[in-house]
């Protein structure tokens, strides 16, 4: 057995974690939770794990353990008593909950081996998704069958805000009396999009965004990040450790090449071509697409202050010719300052981020996003 609860592998989320170890010393268990906060903070793995300690075999200080039997098998979706739901394309199902449609089977599968190996990765569907009346059907059919071997039978809706009114009303008789020794836990990003009658049945247990400095600290760990890159990167993932991942694996994105073209309209100077381009794209982006351009520039410009001293440590290292070409045009060469003018720019683009979530003029903040740059490349 290990030395220490997974709960530990839980960072920044103290306060849902002692509602629920609390729930777990007194013995006090609600019959349906309700975890909500935004994407990518623990909610799932911490709906898991708390799944896996009601029923660990480990002594009480170590639950869960990861490592018996029963626990073996949760973080595997093998065991019997687990009932695991996300949204999906129509699988059409049987009656004994078996998937029809062999093309949606492998992606059901396939979502379920990225949940165990890469959790912090997207999984996308060929086709539409929701959390669909037929799955909810199996569901309750489930739970009138007797468990098979856990002291807790453990149901897990993941985006329950994804059901339609007709498959939440279907849920609410089973959501408010569950069999005995049963615990529904849902999830969800958007609380308001679930209707007021399933709310309202659950203990709702809030997850906050994460601290950027925990989240430098998770990259820098379990993600071999550079501490400079982290301290980026952590400022401007709004609180989530999934989007901080995302961020330093540079993940290939249309967004990230328009952040890439903005960049280099930058360094040439080459006014009219970002002023033209603008105009052209003033319908294509939104807000959350124009955040998400900021933020890659972010990871563009804090690779300039490694480019030179930690190569190995770049993100962007697919654009290192471009990176060596941008460094050599700022007229820093003491690397504190630098770091110092890259960090101002972040927190310049923080400000940015905040301003298009209050609705401020998208033209206005892209005009202001390219100034700023070609003032970095001109100090």
């Amino acid at each position: 057995m290990q030395e220490q609860s997974l709960f530990h592998k839980i960072k920044g989320q103290s306060r849902a974690l002692k509602i629920l170890l609390q729930a777990i010393e007194n013995e006090h268990i609600a019959h349906a939770y309700l975890f909500h906060g935004i994407e990518g903070v623990g909610k799932f793995t911490t709906a898991l794990y708390f799944g896996m300690a009601l029923n660990c075999l480990a002594n009480k200080e170590f639950r869960p353990c990861g490592v018996c039997s029963s626990c073996h098998k949760f973080l595997h979706f093998e065991h019997p008593d687990l009932i695991y739901l996300f949204p999906t394309p129509n699988l059409q199902l049987t009656p004994d909950g078996e998937i029809k449609n062999d093309e949606y089977r492998k992606e059901y599968e396939g979502y379920l081996r990225n949940k165990i190996e890469t959790p912090w990765e997207d999984y996308r569907f060929s086709s539409n998704i929701m959390i669909r009346k037929e799955s909810i059907s199996w569901l309750i059919k489930r739970l009138n069958i007797t468990s098979y071997e856990a002291r807790y039978r453990i149901c897990i809706i993941e985006d329950a805000d994804l059901m339609n009114v007709e498959t939440a009303n279907a849920f609410l008789k089973t959501l408010e009396e569950p069999p005995e020794s049963t615990v529904i836990i849902l999830t969800t990003n958007n609380p308001s999009q679930l209707l007021p009658t399933i709310v309202s049945r659950c203990q709702p247990i809030h997850f906050q965004p994460v601290d950027p400095n925990v989240i430098a600290q998770i990259l820098i760990d379990d993600f071999s990040t550079s501490p400079r890159t982290a301290r980026i990167v952590s400022q401007i993932a709004d609180g989530s450790v999934k989007y901080a991942i995302h961020l330093v694996q540079g993940e290939s994105s249309k967004l990230r090449e328009r952040a890439f073209e903005i960049m280099q309209m930058a360094l040439e100077g080459n006014d009219l071509a970002y002023y033209r381009s603008l105009q052209a794209n003033l319908q294509k982006y939104n807000a959350e697409n124009l955040i998400e351009i900021i933020r890659y520039i972010c990871m563009f410009v804090g690779d300039l202050d490694l480019i030179e001293s930690a190569t190995e440590q770049v993100v962007n290292i697919d654009k290192k010719d471009f990176l060596i070409e941008a460094r050599a045009k700022i007229p820093i060469q003491d690397s504190a300052e630098l770091t110092d003018k890259v960090l101002d720019f972040v927190l310049l683009m923080q400000d940015y981020i905040r301003k298009i979530r209050g609705n401020v003029n998208l033209q206005l903040i892209q005009q202001n996003l390219y100034f700023q740059l070609n003032k970095l490349f001109r100090l």
